[in-house]
């Protein structure tokens, strides 16, 4: 018996786990009623890369210049847009024809919870809801890429990891740009010197926390350009194998579950596609496995995060290198902190443009000691050897 599979959402987590699902010999059918690629693609972390790389560039000139150039200097906006969009269209074409070479039939249509009934086994993989508690002025992810006009006054409502990166690209772009967390910009990294760095070192649009009565005057002020960026609700709750808890033979993954990073996405798509072939065939199901994974930020300069934060620590200037050779000039190159716990390494800041070492570092930590015979990809890993073997 050949079982039919349908995978709503055509992201990270659904395209994975559909193209796993038909490796595994499933008839697969893959909804998605918007692009393939999902948010990560179209709107989130692949387009902003496109801007960020551009804001890079915007301020390297500003330091070789010594003087502040704006995106309009170089390029307008608008053919910016078009560009990455252009990009975005090559990728498409390649995921669909990777996704389809594996097997997978894709339907560019929505699903109704009625088409359970078709499949033995459906996947949701939808991504997160988006609230909005604003009016209709506010603009979301999707909304950004649209744009045609770089937007003069921006503000930016979220203190998380999308409101740090849109926020310095819009700054160095040119656009006077204010950002309102309602409680705590960055909160997730709680070591103050860390977050004094970033203030001091990276941050070049204003911040205001907390405070409410402000924060609505903002909300209420006239800019150019309203962004909303404080995340979304998850639409399913699964149980520890990522089941949708009170529907058979349905399973969810992704950001609808939990949501966060594409490489957690991923990891759940192949989790759901073994847990899914394990259920037919009689064998022990397996949990997804969140420890020890690392995420960045990007502005100016990444903010690589791993592991716990904690009081006892080292830390050292990073190694001039790649992306953050002419900050020497502007002396912001960039740290690298060290967290110890009863004698043990048990996490790590980084502040580097270069983030490659972060997954040897992660190894270490859970006590593989790829630093053994390591020596170096130069530059990048020489703040974390020097503190580790001395």
């Amino acid at each position: 018996m050949v079982y039919k599979i349908a995978v709503v959402g055509g992201g990270p987590s659904g395209r994975i786990s559909s193209m796993e699902l038909a490796k595994k010999g499933f008839d697969v059918e893959l909804y998605e009623k918007d692009k393939i690629g999902g948010t990560c693609l179209n709107y989130g972390c692949t387009y902003i890369t496109g801007l960020r790389e551009m804001a890079d560039i915007i301020e390297n000139l500003n330091v070789l210049k010594n003087e502040k150039i704006k995106l309009e200097d170089i390029i307008s906006f608008k053919e910016l847009q078009k560009k990455i969009s252009k990009i975005q269209d090559k990728i498409r074409d390649k995921l669909k024809r990777e996704t389809e070479d594996a097997g997978v039939s894709i339907k560019n249509e929505e699903f109704k919870e009625e088409y359970e009934k078709d499949y033995d086994y459906v996947v949701y993989a939808t991504g997160r809801k988006i609230s909005n508690p604003y009016d209709e002025g506010f603009l979301t992810y999707k909304d950004i890429p649209l744009l045609k006009e770089l937007p003069e006054r921006v503000l930016i409502v979220g203190g998380s990891v999308v409101a740090a990166e849109y926020a310095p690209i819009f700054s160095t772009f040119g656009s006077e740009v204010v950002v309102y967390a309602r409680s705590k910009f960055l909160k997730m990294i709680n070591d103050e010197d860390i977050r004094d760095y970033i203030y001091k070192k990276i941050v070049n649009f204003k911040i205001v926390e907390g405070n409410e009565k402000l924060g609505n005057k903002l909300i209420n002020d006239d800019f150019d350009a309203k962004i909303i960026a404080i995340g979304g609700r998850t639409r399913f709750q699964t149980d520890e194998y990522l089941r949708v808890i009170g529907k058979e033979n349905v399973y969810a993954c992704g950001d609808c579950v939990k949501g966060g990073l594409t490489p957690i996405a991923r990891m759940e798509g192949r989790v759901v596609a073994n847990n899914i072939f394990n259920e037919i065939n009689n064998k022990n199901l397996i949990k997804p496995n969140y420890n020890l994974i690392p995420y960045v930020i990007r502005m100016s300069l990444n903010i690589a995060v791993v592991g716990e934060i904690t009081k006892r620590h080292e830390t050292l200037p990073n190694p001039t290198g790649k992306e953050n050779y002419f900050k020497v000039l502007n002396k912001n190159v960039g740290m690298t902190r060290i967290y110890y716990e009863s004698g043990r390494v048990v996490g790590a800041i980084t502040i580097s443009p270069i983030s490659e070492v972060v997954p040897y570092f992660t190894q270490y930590i859970k006590g593989i000691d790829v630093y053994d015979d390591f020596r170096e990809i130069h530059p990048s890993t020489d703040a974390f050897y020097k503190m580790i073997l001395g």
